[in-house]
């Protein structure tokens, strides 16, 4: 068995050093439709939401990164807090490790009080012993509000020792889903980087599906690197962002459920194009962990300073919102629900 210590370094690794990006997630495809005369005050734009039943303040998920290993916990620690200081959502990344190993479970602590906090585990693991009582222990153990169960049948292809057998998963993950809302407990159910299609979620016992559609961490890269495979050839595979969320978005009203818009998403425009869509959040992850680790001259370094993190993180949510702002303004929308739908497709 590959061990899960080294495997969450060398991720880290390949996503600051290699070109992990592949492809396009499809937003040149939407044009906002622009207002001459906005007719709203642009100090009066309210970029509130509700999510899962608590309240952010800004519309962003710090999706998954990682954990496991003493850096993991460096950058779970810096990114909670940053979560807590924007009031914005923080998932952390897959618990399998703190299982397996529970000495392992400090470096998924979690550090300020983010508005909304997400556990996270491989949907695939309840084929490979995972059971409610380990989901109840890793959510129970940071106290969080929701548990993502993550899809990642192409990271599974390409990963030394990867697991493969998916079967019946549909019926599992609906089996304990059951018993984790009853408890309390909210599901998400998220893929990692090559998008949901309507017919693999339309009957899925969730509260919120997050997209992570193909056009930004292409994980075919990531583990062809590490295996020393011919991966090339998968580079490409997967339904972009746009399209994934354009499959999935009827689920929101047919079946009540939140949608989070993630993969390749960049900046305040994207995240604006994916409200126009219909998403009621946006995920990013690659773009917290190069912040992370950027130095003074903007270089990617071996070792994180903390407060040198923090400040380069808050300059980039920072600018992100001073983006999202002005589309809103652009749009006549005095919020993300008001852009819904103000948008035409350039195909």
């Amino acid at each position: 068995m590959e061990n899960n210590n080294s495997r969450k370094k060398e991720h880290i690794r390949h996503a600051l050093h290699d070109k992990v990006e592949y492809g396009s997630a499809g937003f040149e495809k939407i044009l906002l439709k622009h207002k001459s005369l906005p007719e709203i005050d642009f100090d009066e734009i309210d970029l509130n939401v509700n999510f899962l039943g608590k309240q952010l303040k800004f519309p962003i998920i710090i999706e998954a990164i990682t954990g496991g290993f003493d850096e993991g916990g460096k950058i779970n620690e810096i990114l909670s807090e940053i979560a807590s200081e924007f009031g914005i959502g923080f998932m952390v990344g897959s618990q399998r490790p703190m299982i397996e190993n529970p000495a392992l479970s400090e470096t998924y602590k979690i550090s300020g009080h983010p508005p909304v906090i997400i556990s996270n585990i491989g949907a695939v693991q309840l084929n490979y012993g995972i059971t409610y009582e380990n989901i109840a222990n890793i959510v129970r153990y940071i106290k969080a509000d929701a548990i993502a169960f993550h899809l990642n049948p192409l990271q599974e292809c390409f990963q030394p020792a990867g697991n493969r057998n998916f079967k019946n998963l549909k019926k599992k993950i609906n089996e304990i889903s059951s018993k984790l809302r009853i408890a309390g407990i909210k599901v998400i159910v998220k893929e990692v980087g090559t998008g949901l299609n309507y017919d693999d979620v339309k009957d899925l016992d969730a509260d919120c599906l997050d997209v992570a559609g193909f056009g930004g961490t292409n994980w075919a890269i990531i583990e062809g690197k590490r295996a020393d495979k011919q991966a090339q050839n998968f580079y490409n595979w997967g339904i972009p962002t746009v399209e994934s969320i354009r499959n999935i978005i009827s689920l929101k009203d047919k079946r009540n459920l939140e949608i989070i818009a993630s993969g390749g998403i960049r900046n305040g425009i994207d995240a604006a194009k994916c409200f126009a869509l219909g998403a009621d959040v946006v995920g990013m992850a690659l773009p917290f962990l190069k912040e992370i680790y950027k130095d003074d001259k903007g270089e990617i370094s071996e070792n994180i300073n903390k407060e040198r993190a923090k400040q380069n993180l808050q300059k980039f949510l920072n600018k992100f919102i001073e983006e999202l702002k002005p589309a809103l303004f652009l749009t006549g929308s005095k919020n993300i629900k008001e852009i819904n739908e103000k948008y035409s497709m350039n195909d």
